[in-house]
């Protein structure tokens, strides 16, 4: 045992001298990738010494305080201190690492480094106090330890969750006492850092300011970050925190990630009215015109509970949800903090009633079911039993009837029935007329007369019925389609990818191309689901008659073909952006917009050459390459691509050629591809050169030291 506790006790040493050597050069330390692995490992480790401290401490008042003495016991407390010891110079040694990497920002990473640091050394002169006759001193210095190891830890939860994380819970609970009423509410204060605490700061915080933006307050977020203002007062169209929480949720720019918390409907409305008011930081929502839309929510939001929300509705299992997700039916939990599921089997074919009672495990979350354009008929309606909470139906478009309607008397908690486009007449009225918590019917395109709505208005006085015209009440929203939702299983894929538009209400058409080309009513309209087995870029775009057209959504997608046997970088990548070198460019893993995620191969000031080597020769027409363009960090697309080939690495023929564009003015980051096609010939060797643009467009107005750079993640060969 003695020999064993030596060697530790040096190794320990060693640990603490290397820390302190690093942490006293610490500007010039430059980590090899290993070394950054290793300091992902921090979360890992820092357990350990928190356990083990309490561990010691607790066996240490067993001997002293209740005469508990026995030989096992002191020996198992030495273990104890020599494994925290170990364990506390790993942590602080790999949170080193971790810091080093620069994901982390703020006055707390810096406190809990030297936090950490502290319990390393003080685990030192514990097993060194243990040896000497020094009660006082010990004791003291036990003390010590896990006081700084309590504040370590609590800094390391505000840097990895945003300040004030312990205290939230508490927080809120007193926002919810102090806020009456939605007239009493601030709107910023009460509404809408709410939601930017809750789906946003993890890493938009002062710690952890991913592309330059703190959303912790209401001057940070004004203020914006890299990619350009994050609110534009008056113009929520305008804004970046707005557009990029509409785009589709595969598209890259999307926010927050789609394997991040998401923002519900509600949410997304309320942050667009808010910034089409102004943007106001103090502004009482008592003081702003009111809107329909947003006054349902606001009231909502601060009113006593009701209906649901009084019931004990237990959250589903995660995986089950996600099980239960196809390529044509999407089930999705629609917040966090509460456990109902909107269910979408819109525009299905072939649809059945499996598709409904496959669902049924997750029955009483279902709040949500558009079936809507997907041939339901009335004994379908059966099934609808199993979903007692449902409080929204879209049954738009369908062959149903009133023998139907009669189905959907058992639903309580219906407040939304959309039976546009359906065969119903004035005796499905009838019924629903007793149906005391609706609150809304679309009967649009039906054969249901004016005087029978008339009468069931009568009736029925809080019942709002649409049977003539769309509501344009919101006059804040101008009367633009959304932005097409997009569901792709893979954005680089090996043999084919599928498609999948969620189709809107009303008389929608979508219209794609998958050349890069800009979509218009003159090319291939979204019909069904689709497969592309080809690299390309689809772009789609919504339209609708008296509508203005949506934005485009843009979407790569890279065809993962023949791999090389071998890759030659012939160029070397920046060391910092090497990622994994060679296999980089053929792993079949797409990088994101952040040029530090490890899936990118970096060159500055330098052109990219790349040797793609095969066992033998194979025929080739096409080479892709996905980049990344990052403006605000010097981050441009190739100035030229050029592609070499032939049967003999030191003889080869040029394949192909393509010169990119160069953007004048800074705009959002964004991934690109790049598609060469060339005869089709048998090729061994491929050579890919990538031209650096050299400058930076003086437009861009970059700091001084800015290098231009090309971002490299993919290489396709077909």
């Amino acid at each position: 045992m003695f020999r064993l506790r030596q060697i530790t006790l040096n190794f320990v040493y060693f640990l603490n001298v290397l820390l302190i050597f690093l942490l006293i050069f610490e500007d010039g330390v430059q980590l090899p990738v290993f070394l950054q692995v290793t300091g992902r490992m921090h979360p890992l480790l820092l357990h350990f010494p928190l356990v083990l401290i309490f561990v010691g401490i607790s066996l240490e008042y067993l001997i002293t305080k209740k005469n508990f003495r026995h030989p096992a016991i002191a020996k198992i407390i030495s273990y104890v201190f020599y494994s925290f010891a170990l364990t506390a110079s790993l942590s602080a040694l790999f949170g080193f690492f971790l810091y080093k990497e620069g994901s982390y920002l703020g006055e707390e990473i810096n406190l809990h480094k030297w936090m950490g640091t502290a319990v390393s050394l003080l685990a030192v002169l514990i097993l060194w106090l243990r040896e000497r006759p020094v009660v006082f001193f010990y004791y003291g210095t036990l003390a010590v330890s896990t006081i700084c190891l309590v504040l370590a830890g609590h800094l390391g939860s505000e840097v990895t969750h945003g300040k004030g994380f312990l205290t939230e819970p508490i927080e809120k609970q007193q926002k919810i006492i102090e806020i009456e009423n939605a007239d009493s509410a601030i709107v910023f204060r009460d509404v809408i850092q709410p939601i930017l605490n809750e789906k946003c700061l993890n890493c938009h915080n002062a710690n952890r300011a991913k592309s330059d933006l703190i959303l912790t307050d209401y001057q940070s977020i004004m203020k914006g970050g890299k990619n350009g203002d994050a609110i534009v007062a008056g113009k929520a169209k305008e804004s970046l925190l707005y557009k990029y929480i509409l785009l589709p949720m595969n598209d890259s720019l999307h926010m927050p990630p789609k394997e991040k918390l998401q923002l519900d409907k509600e949410e997304i409305k309320l942050i667009g009215w808010w910034i089409n008011t102004g943007a106001v930081a103090h502004q009482k929502y008592v003081n702003l015109p009111k809107v329909d839309s947003i006054q349902t929510i606001m009231v909502s939001k601060f009113h006593p509970k009701t209906g649901l929300d009084l019931l004990e509705i237990t959250f589903a299992d995660q995986q089950e949800i996600k099980d239960l997700n196809t390529p044509y039916r999407t089930v999705q939990q629609i917040s966090a903090t509460k456990p109902y599921i909107a269910v979408f089997l819109g525009s299905k074919k072939d649809f059945s009633v499996k598709d409904l009672t496959e669902l049924k495990d997750v029955g009483n979350q279902v709040v949500s079911i558009d079936i809507g354009n997907s041939k339901v008929k009335d004994d379908d309606l059966k099934s609808l039993r199993q979903f007692p909470h449902v409080q929204k139906l879209h049954l738009q478009n369908n062959a149903i009837g009133d023998e139907g309607v009669k189905h959907l008397k058992d639903l309580h908690f219906l407040d939304v029935l959309n039976l546009s486009g359906t065969k119903i007449s004035a005796k499905s009225l009838d019924e629903i007329s007793g149906w005391q918590n609706l609150k809304k019917l679309y009967l649009y395109n039906t054969t249901v007369s004016q005087e029978s709505v008339k009468a069931l208005k009568k009736s029925r006085p809080g019942l709002d019925v649409y049977n003539t015209q769309f509501d344009l009440t919101d006059t804040v929203y101008n009367a633009q389609l959304t932005i097409p939702v997009v569901k792709i299983d893979s954005s680089f894929f090996h043999e084919r990818a599928s498609v999948e538009v969620k189709l809107s209400r009303g008389k929608v058409k979508y219209y794609y191309t998958l050349d890069g080309s800009e979509p218009t009513p003159s090319v291939n309209q979204y019909v069904e689901p689709f497969h592309v087995d080809q690299s390309g870029e689809l772009k789609i775009i919504a339209t609708m008659d008296g509508w203005i057209d949506s934005e485009v959504a843009t979407f790569p997608l890279l065809r993962v073909g023949l791999k090389p046997d071998r890759v030659i970088l012939e160029t070397k990548p920046h060391p910092k952006f090497s990622a994994r070198l060679d296999s980089t460019l053929v792993d079949g893993k797409p990088g994101s917009l952040d040029r530090g995620d490890k899936e990118y191969l970096g060159f500055f000031n330098r052109d990219c050459q790349v040797l793609f080597e095969l066992e033998k020769p194979k025929k080739l027409s096409q080479l892709t390459l996905s980049f990344l363009e990052d403006l605000g960090l010097g981050v441009l697309s190739p100035e030229h691509l050029e592609v070499w080939g032939g049967e003999d690495k030191n003889n080869l023929a040029q394949l192909g050629r393509f010169v990119c564009d160069q953007p004048s003015n800074k705009r959002p980051a964004a991934k690109g591809i790049i598609k060469i096609n060339f005869p089709p010939q048998y090729v061994r060797f491929v050579r890919l050169r990538a031209k650096n643009p050299g400058q930076l467009p003086a437009s861009l107005k970059l700091k001084k030291d800015t290098k231009a750079s090309i971002f490299i993640d993919e290489v396709s060969l077909e």
